[in-house]
């Protein structure tokens, strides 16, 4: 599937007015000084997709910020399941310290700017199916092939050379391969993809929050407002009245990890034997992220959401 205009994200200009994008400034070009909102948002962003990474110790080096900043990028992309690896993301520090996403040569936000309009920014660029899996083909126009058994899949991965396969079921998860040159070396890549977004995410943490309230009484209550509003609805109306406002502006309701994706390059790249232990690999680590991501949403509706 090719990318079409409809699906670009436009050039957005704080108060929601477009604008062609700057260039991006060259490191010579780039000032040390640094805008904590976007330092800080872009270390947030990282937590929802569970990656570590110092922002600020890199962008006090801004000669090799913008490849670092672009790696930590591409890693969290290839968590959230937005399905968009048939563009060229980057992310870029600008000479105001500012850091801007790239898909292709559109801007697709900011890291300090509302995480609801950047999750939406990037939801405008995806294209999911019925099943909430991405539809986009990740080697453009072209024929993908469905995992028919393990032999065909040892021909694809040994013998072919560019492949991509269908979506299919494996492991309680959805699984697709694809082999492509990325940097002048083969790649061959694993994906799994649970799709659960970060509201589906809150209800779960909503049930376990409030199964773990010690009250009895306020729990038997809140489960009967749940009947009206749903569990999230009812657990916030026992707190603040700014809770949900609160909860409303924070990454982690916008962004969570949907998928997971490895990549082996040189021998590995052709090794059946590799790409098979890959692939369970990567859908172990997925349920296991997803897993930590419900324990994340508990602790975060357990606190005071100030």
């Amino acid at each position: 599937m090719s990318e079409t205009p409809s699906r670009q994200s436009a050039n957005r200009q704080p108060g929601g007015r477009r604008k062609d994008a700057p260039a991006a400034a060259t490191p010579g070009e780039k000032s040390a000084a640094k805008a904590p909102s976007d330092v800080t948002g872009f270390q947030r962003l990282l937590s929802t997709a569970q990656i570590d990474a110092d922002v600020a110790a890199i962008v006090a080096d801004p000669a090799s910020a913008d490849a670092r900043l672009t790696d930590l990028l591409r890693a969290a992309l290839d968590r959230w399941g937005h399905g968009l690896h048939h563009l060229e993301h980057r992310a870029a520090l600008t000479d105001a310290g500012e850091i801007q996403f790239f898909a292709g040569k559109t801007v697709v936000g900011r890291a300090g700017e509302d995480a609801e309009h950047l999750a939406r920014s990037y939801a405008s660029l995806s294209a999911p199916n019925a099943e909430g899996l991405s539809d986009w083909s990740v080697l453009g126009e072209g024929y993908r092939t469905p995992i028919r058994n393990a032999a065909q899949l040892r021909v694809l991965i040994e013998d072919a050379r560019d492949f991509e396969t269908l979506w299919t079921p494996e492991r309680g998860l959805f699984l697709r391969l694809w082999r492509r040159t990325e940097n002048g070396q083969e790649v061959t890549a694993t994906e799994y993809a649970q799709p659960v977004n970060a509201a589906q995410l809150l209800g779960d943490a909503a049930w376990d929050a409030i199964q773990g309230i010690k009250d009895r009484a306020l729990q038997r209550e809140l489960m009967e407002r749940s009947a009206k509003g749903g569990l999230l609805q009812a657990f916030l109306s026992a707190r603040h009245k700014d809770a949900e406002r609160h909860l409303g502006s924070l990454p982690e309701t916008h962004f969570t990890v949907q998928s997971n994706v490895t990549r082996l390059t040189g021998a590995d790249a052709r090794d059946f034997a590799a790409v098979r232990a890959a692939q369970k690999d990567t859908a172990d680590e997925l349920k296991a992220m997803q897993e930590r991501a419900v324990k994340g949403m508990v602790d975060l509706l357990r606190s005071d959401l100030r």
